[in-house]
Parts: C-alpha cells; sequence; structure tokens
C-alpha cells in the first residue's frame, strides 16, 4: 500500500520575493532623496534600516548568521520606509528610536508580521511627531545645508519641482517621478491593487476641487501620493475585497484633506491611514462578496455597523474637540506653531484688518485708530526670506521683534535671529533712523543679514504706518504732466507723471537704457506702486534696486515741478555696496557648496561694472543659474540681491567674495595695473613653445612681425576638447590683442595657464627655436632594417627601421598592444611623418603615450649596432 499525500495548490511567491520586490520599488524613492539631500539622508537611511533588522533579530533571538539577522526582509522594509518618512535634518537618534518603535511596538507586539493591525513605519512616526515635533518638522532645501519649509507651509499651487522632488521634505516623499516609477513595478508584479492608491488620490484630487483648492498641488505636495503607493496597499493593514480597497483608499484620502484644512497638522497623511487602519476589520467584514443564495450573517452585519457607527462617532467627537479648543480670537500659524497675539496684546479681545497682503491684529482705542498692533513682515535674507513677527505698543513703538522662520546659516547669519540682536528693535519708532551701527548694531559676520532685519523692520512700520494713518496729500500738487530725466544704471531714465485732483494719476515711463530682464519687474511695478501710495516713497523691487530708486528719483524730480518746488529732494537710498577701492580688476574669494570659488570684480567709475567667475568648484546644473541670474543681478542693483533658489550656497560665496573685492580688505586683491606686455627676444619668424597642460603637453606655433605678435598656431595638445577649445578660441586672440599676457579662461584654467607658459617661451627666445631649425634624428648606422622598441600605453611598441642612404626609408609595426581605435591610428598617423621629417615629430593629439613610445622605438632601433 502506498501513501500519498493530498493535492496542494503551491505557488513560488514567497514573503522573501514580496519583500525583494518592495526593496526594489522603494530604489528610486532612495536614489532621489540621497541626490536631493546627499549625506545626511543616506545616513538617516543606514540608522533606520540596520536598527529595524537589528531590533527584530534581538528580539526574535534569531540565529547570528547573515540569513538568521535579515530574516525574511519584512524589518528591512519597514526600516528604509521609516526612514524615507523622516526628514533628512533630523538627529541621528530619530531613526534609530522610530525603527525600534516600528518593531517592537506596532509589529512584535501585535504577534508579527501580519497580526499587527497598524502600519509599524506610521505608527512610529506618528509616535515621534507628538513627542519629538521639532525632530520631525525641520525640512532642508534639496543639495544645501540650509532649513527650507515643506511645500505644505511655503507654497499654496502646483509647480514642476514638485515632480522632479526639488523640494523640501521627507526624504522619499519629494519627486512624484520616483514613486509612479515604485507603484509602476509593484503593480507590474502584482503586489498592489490600483484600488487603494486610486481612491486616494482620487478622493483627494476631488475635495480639492470641491473647496477650491489646486488639485495638482494637493496630490503632489507633501507625502500624499508616497503613502497612497507604499503605505495604504500593505497588505496587513487594509482590507483585501476589492469594494474594501476602494472604500479604504477613499477613506485615507477623504481624511488626509480634512485634517489639512481644519487641524494646525500641514501633513495629515499618517493619522488618515492610522485611522482607516483601525477601521479596515470593519471595511472588510461589511465588503465581504456573498455567494449567490447566502445572505451575510446577522452577527457579521451587527458587528460591522457597530464598529463603524463607532468610529464615525469618535472622528467626529475628535473634530468637536478640536474646534471648540480652538481661540475665541482668529488665531495665526506659522509652520504648525500658533502665535501668541493675545499675550503680545495683552487682550483677546482684537481686531482682524486685511490690508495690502497683511494680516494685521489690534486693538483699537477711544477714537477709533490701532493702538496695540501685531503682524508679520517678511524680508529677504541671505540664504532666503526671514519672517517677523513684529508688536507695537499704543504709541506704535516697537514693542517686540521675533523671528518665525529664516534660513540663515548657524553660526553667521543666523546670530541676527537671536533674541540679544532683536531686543535692541525696542523702542523704535517710525522716526528712528534704524542706522546700522547707531540705533542698531550689527553682528560681525553677519552685516547682510543684519542689514536685512533692519530693513525689513523698518520697512514693516512704514507700511503700517501708511496703511493707517495716510497723509492727505489732496491739492499738494498742481494738476498736470510732469516731465523728469535721471541717471539710472544704462543710462538716462525719462518718465512722465500725470497728476489729477491733486494726486499722482499715472507714472509713464518713457525711455531707458537699464538691462533687460533685470530690471523689467522694476518698471513692470513700481510706477504702479507709486500711484497706490501717491508718493515715489515706495518699496524697490528685490534684485532690481538700482533701477527701482531711479524710477522714485525721476518720479520725485516731476513732483517737485507740480508742487513749484525745485530744491533737490532725493528719495532714500537702498542699501548698496560700500566701494572703497579704486577702479581696476579685483580678486577675492569664498567657499561655496564645492569648494573655493574665485571671483574677479571690475569697478569702473566707482561702480560695479563687471563680475567674472575665474575658478569654482560647484555642481555645474545647479551653480549656472546662480551664476547666470545673482551676477547681472549684483551689478544692477550695486549691493547684495536675493540668492537665487535651490542654489543657496553658491549664491552666498557670490554675495560674500563680491562684498570682499570691494571692501578693499582682501589679502588677495588683484590691484589695479597697467596691461603686462611680452618682452620680444626673438627675431621675425615662426617660434615654437611648449607647456605642460592638463592632460600633456600643449605645443603653440607662435609668428613674430614687426617685433610684434601676429599669430599662434596650436600644433598639438592632449586637453580634454570641449573645454581646452574654450581656452584656445578665447585666450588666443586676446593674447595678441593684448600682446601680454590676459585672464585665464573660466573652467579652463590649467589649459589657459600652458598657452600663456608656452607662447611666453616662444617669444623669450628660450624655446627650441623656428620651424626651420626642427631636430633630425642622427643615423650613426649603415643601411640595414633595425629593430627597436619603446614602452607604450598598454605595453612595449616594436618597430623595424629600414635606413637606405644615410636615410630613413621605411618603418614597419612589428608589435603593439595599444588601443586600435587610438594608439592604433596614431602609428598609422606618425610613420609617414617621420619618414617625410626624418626626426622627431608632434605627438598624436589623445595618443601621447603612444606617440611617445614610437619615438622611443625609433630612436633605439638607429642607435642598434647590428641589422636584423
Amino acid at each position: 500500500m502506498q501513501n500519498k499525500t493530498g493535492p496542494f495548490l503551491r505557488n513560488p511567491l514567497t514573503i522573501d520575493r514580496i519583500m525583494a520586490d518592495v526593496r526594489i520599488a522603494l530604489t528610486p524613492a532612495i536614489v532621489a532623496g540621497v541626490i536631493f539631500f546627499g549625506w545626511p539622508a543616506l545616513k538617516v537611511l543606514l540608522l533606520s534600516t540596520l536598527s529595524a533588522i537589528l531590533t527584530e533579530a534581538l528580539l526574535l533571538r534569531a540565529p547570528l548568521t547573515p540569513k538568521g539577522i535579515f530574516g525574511d526582509g519584512s524589518a528591512a522594509v519597514t526600516g528604509l520606509l521609516v526612514g524615507l518618512i523622516l526628514p533628512p535634518t533630523t538627529a541621528w537618534w530619530v531613526p534609530v528610536l522610530g525603527s525600534v518603535l516600528a518593531i517592537a511596538l506596532f509589529k512584535l507586539a501585535f504577534g508579527g508580521l501580519g497580526h499587527n493591525i497598524f502600519n509599524p513605519a506610521l505608527g512610529a512616526r506618528a509616535v515621534l511627531l507628538l513627542a519629538f515635533t521639532s525632530q520631525m518638522v525641520r525640512f532642508r532645501a534639496p543639495f544645501e545645508a540650509v532649513t527650507a519649509a515643506t511645500p505644505l507651509l511655503s507654497t499654496r499651487s502646483f509647480s514642476w519641482p514638485l515632480v522632479w522632488g526639488n523640494v523640501g521634505g521627507s526624504i522619499g516623499e519629494t519627486s512624484v517621478i520616483a514613486v509612479l516609477l515604485g507603484a509602476a513595478y509593484l503593480l507590474y508584479r502584482g503586489h498592489i491593487n490600483w484600488r487603494n492608491p486610486v481612491g486616494y488620490v482620487g478622493s483627494a484630487f476631488v475635495l480639492a476641487l470641491l473647496w477650491g483648492q489646486d488639485p495638482w498641488y494637493a496630490i503632489t505636495a507633501g507625502g500624499l501620493l508616497f503613502a497612497a503607493v507604499f503605505m495604504s496597499t500593505d497588505m496587513v493593514t487594509s482590507p483585501v475585497t476589492p469594494l474594501g480597497q476602494l472604500i479604504f483608499g477613499i477613506g485615507c484620502g477623504v481624511l488626509t484633506m480634512v485634517i489639512r484644512r481644519f487641524t494646525s497638522l500641514p501633513e495629515g497623511v499618517t493619522f488618515a491611514i492610522l485611522t482607516m487602519n483601525a477601521l479596515s476589520p470593519a471595511i472588510e467584514a461589511l465588503t465581504i462578496p456573498r455567494i449567490f443564495g447566502l445572505r451575510i450573517s446577522q452577527e457579521t452585519l451587527k458587528r460591522g455597523i457597530a464598529v463603524t457607527t463607532a468610529a464615525v462617532v469618535v472622528c467626529a467627537a475628535l473634530f468637536v474637540v478640536l474646534d471648540r479648543s480652538k481661540p475665541d480670537a482668529v488665531p495665526v500659524f506659522s509652520l504648525g506653531e500658533y502665535l501668541p497675539i493675545g499675550e503680545l496684546l495683552g487682550t483677546d479681545d482684537y481686531e482682524v484688518v486685511d490690508e495690502n497682503g497683511v494680516r494685521y491684529f489690534l486693538v483699537r482705542d477711544a477714537e477709533g485708530n490701532p493702538a496695540q498692533t501685531a503682524f508679520v513682515a517678511e524680508q529677504g535674507g541671505f540664504n532666503g526670506p526671514i519672517r517677523l513677527l513684529i508688536s507695537l505698543d499704543a504709541e506704535h513703538r516697537i514693542n517686540s521683534v521675533s523671528v518665525l522662520d529664516h534660513s540663515e546659516d548657524p553660526g553667521l547669519g543666523e546670530l541676527a535671529t537671536r533674541p540679544e540682536f532683536l531686543a535692541q528693535f525696542a523702542g523704535l519708532d517710525k522716526g528712528s533712523e534704524f542706522a546700522l551701527g547707531k540705533d542698531i548694531q550689527g553682528v560681525t559676520g553677519a552685516t547682510i543679514s543684519s542689514r536685512a532685519l533692519v530693513s525689513g523692520v523698518q520697512r514693516a512700520l512704514e507700511q503700517f504706518d501708511r496703511t493707517f494713518f495716510p497723509q492727505e496729500e489732496a491739492g499738494a500738487y498742481a494738476d498736470g504732466t510732469y516731465h523728469a530725466q535721471v541717471d539710472s544704471f544704462g543710462g538716462p531714465l525719462e518718465l512722465e507723471v500725470v497728476v489729477s485732483g491733486g494726486k499722482i494719476a499715472a507714472v509713464n515711463v518713457l525711455k531707458h537704457s537699464d538691462t533687460p530682464g533685470i530690471s523689467d519687474p522694476a518698471y513692470a511695478n513700481v510706477p504702479q506702486r507709486i500711484v497706490t501710495a501717491n508718493s515715489p516713497q515706495v518699496e524697490a523691487v528685490s534684485g532690481a534696486t538700482v533701477s527701482s530708486t531711479s524710477i522714485m528719483k525721476a518720479v520725485q524730480k516731476a513732483l517737485d515741478q507740480a508742487s513749484g518746488d525745485t530744491s533737490a529732494v532725493t528719495v532714500e537710498e537702498r542699501t548698496g555696496y560700500a566701494i572703497a577701492v579704486g577702479d581696476g580688476v579685483y580678486r577675492a574669494s569664498a567657499e561655496g557648496f564645492g569648494g573655493e570659488l574665485v571671483l574677479d570684480v571690475t569697478v569702473e567709475g566707482g561702480k560695479i561694472s563687471a563680475i567674472e567667475v575665474v575658478s569654482n568648484s560647484e555642481t555645474p546644473f545647479i551653480a549656472s543659474q546662480a551664476f547666470d541670474k545673482l551676477i547681472p543681478a549684483i551689478i544692477e542693483a550695486q549691493g547684495p540681491v536675493d540668492v537665487v533658489s535651490g542654489a543657496s550656497y553658491t549664491s552666498k560665496a557670490i554675495l560674500e567674495a563680491v562684498e570682499k573685492a570691494v571692501s578693499g580688505a582682501e589679502p588677495a586683491l588683484v590691484e589695479p595695473e597697467e596691461q603686462q606686455v611680452y618682452e620680444i627676444a626673438v627675431e621675425d619668424g615662426v617660434h615654437r613653445g611648449k607647456a605642460e597642460g592638463f592632460g600633456g603637453e600643449l605645443v603653440l606655433d607662435v609668428t613674430v612681425e614687426g617685433g610684434r605678435i601676429s599669430a599662434i598656431e596650436v600644433v598639438s595638445n592632449s586637453e580634454t576638447p570641449f573645454i581646452a577649445n574654450q581656452a584656445f578660441n578665447k585666450l588666443i586672440p586676446a593674447i595678441i590683442e593684448a600682446q601680454g599676457p590676459v585672464d585665464v579662461v573660466s573652467g579652463a584654467t590649467f589649459t589657459s595657464r600652458a598657452v600663456l607658459a608656452a607662447v611666453e617661451q616662444a617669444v623669450s627666445g628660450e624655446a627650441a627655436g623656428t620651424e626651420e631649425s626642427e631636430d633630425v634624428f642622427v643615423i650613426d648606422v649603415p643601411d640595414g632594417v633595425y629593430r627597436g622598441s619603446g614602452q607604450g600605453r598598454n605595453g612595449v611598441v616594436t618597430l623595424d627601421v629600414t635606413v637606405e642612404g644615410g636615410r630613413i626609408t621605411a618603418i614597419a609595426v612589428v608589435e603593439s598592444q595599444e588601443t586600435p581605435d587610438i594608439g592604433g591610428k596614431a602609428l598609422e598617423q606618425l610613420i609617414p611623418a617621420v619618414v617625410e621629417a626624418q626626426g622627431p615629430v608632434d605627438a598624436v593629439s589623445g595618443a601621447t603615450l603612444t606617440s611617445k613610445a614610437f619615438d622611443e622605438a625609433v630612436r633605439d632601433a638607429l642607435t642598434t649596432k647590428e641589422g636584423q
């Protein structure tokens, strides 16, 4: 009798295989996070993953083998998910603690994989968010080492950086492309169903439309899309029924949008999914497909209805409590933090007034005028916007200034945001000078940040005064049209001011020569600001300060005619660089993101006329936007301007180097001097010079006619073509024009220096001589065939050299291991060239070592005494 087992359905899909696929799907998000946030992101991911694996291995007492420690791979997935939903700036212990909580509290405590009712990674994140809020909301900008707000806190509309991932946020959530690649792979492998993510994203999209929000922004900002793909599809904590999966996804989307809209939590994803995890059993029980002819048991139906009702009641009660816990006065939130307006004003009975884009919280006096007031102001700092909370007393003197958010560098610009510096503003009012060094003592090493804060507070006070106490100027000016002309950055600026009813009715710019693109915002905005304010004293456009100031000066000049006052009334000068040097070119350096950045700043007529990047080690595609935008903006403004978003480190280095160059305090200054010229020590003719470039020897022929350099030709070089070509194209004509050394070409410093050295060698008489005096081989062997060898790039090059009548008549390659496409072609070119020249010839570009081996082999053959 033979025993046989019953039939079984076998599936090759295992937990190990599923977890491996999930790790593969997470790879694009991991790569994107590391690219955007660098080493800090990689550190967080390594700590979270290793902590999760080790925690599970220790608690399960796994064998101390690689397989035993790694297990089925689910702990590694949990650790990766924990790391990917954390900010890259968090402290090292946060990912460690998060992974320990995820494994020990939210997975193993429920019985391990397949038994947990909450998503372990999100459960850990919820605990961390409630217990260590400050560590969970400190984000940083991509490619930067400075803090920045997540898009959920800083914007309200869709932009393409949300798709690429070049925005602040958690490590794995910023790149939509990376998340979609992972989703496509999981769908292809059949590990997730479309219903969960589609229900999640679709419900959020629809709710955003109904509430008048940007729906694309709603689904791409923050972690919604990442959660829809990797969290809501968790096989253990989400329903398995088709209808249940769709309901689960829709519930996650609705709860996320409700939390974002009605609570102080900007994200909402964590608590939305955890709430739906709790409802998952009830949803599954109510959506089990009925077998045809059978009815759902009364017990199952009642249990599902009871659980669902209880959950709805709990959620409703939670929102009621949240609603009633709000203060009676309308609160102000900044980055999720409640602002103590009541404490600043001394009462909760205050009025909220929105004027000119600013929300004022004020208490009125007996006459109805604003007394105590608090409001938020913003000013561009060194690395980005600085947001200020300013409170005024009943006499409109500054009571306090505090910084809500900034991106200044720790230990530098950040010093100007500390309470001891801000306390200096107390007691100042609109009549104060706000002079740095007099009313306010700036912070050493943080001059730009100090100046930005002073300017921001002063402008905020001026705007408050204009808003609530406008000066009645009706009838101050005689009606008519008045013309004025002033000198602006690019030349004369002409405009006309139309006065009607005693007020400024229009400002029309008739002609200007300022830089297009840079000055455009000034000409588009400043005239309208002047009309609105009925005053030439308005805020300048950032990055176009000189043009803005010129417009205001011209308007003031025109209004002087309207008022009958021809005395000079100047507009307040905006802060610019103090040019402490004479005309000339000055060099200064500063530390950028990738290393030292060196600039040459040209000063002409007491103004910055040109800025050239001499050398830098910045990331090209990031730094180029800083160079392209910031340099013309600085020249236009003649002072510091706002940094370029996404390139803050490079922008900071540019601003610092320019300030050093024009301050006169930089020891590495390039003093203005007479243009040097080469001393021509050779006769007219063609002279050869050589120098060592970046890739090898560079050979030039320099033609001298009438004691001057008339032509320069590159004979041979081993430089990188696309880099060296720009040096040749720019440097050679510049040398011929200057008849002396000129500045190196940015990005091709080594090649530029080699060109300059070779030219100097050629005209100094130290070179090998003219083309006519070129060396020839000394043939001290009788006619015959001689073998010689030389060391090439990949091995020995062996040649047979035929001598007839005391001349080389043929050369044959006996053996060569050189690369055929490079060394082989070089040998083909060298053989006829040497036979013709009867001496050494120039190396073949790109095959210097092979060329040297060929020359060495020919010389070796010609010194051999025995024919072969």
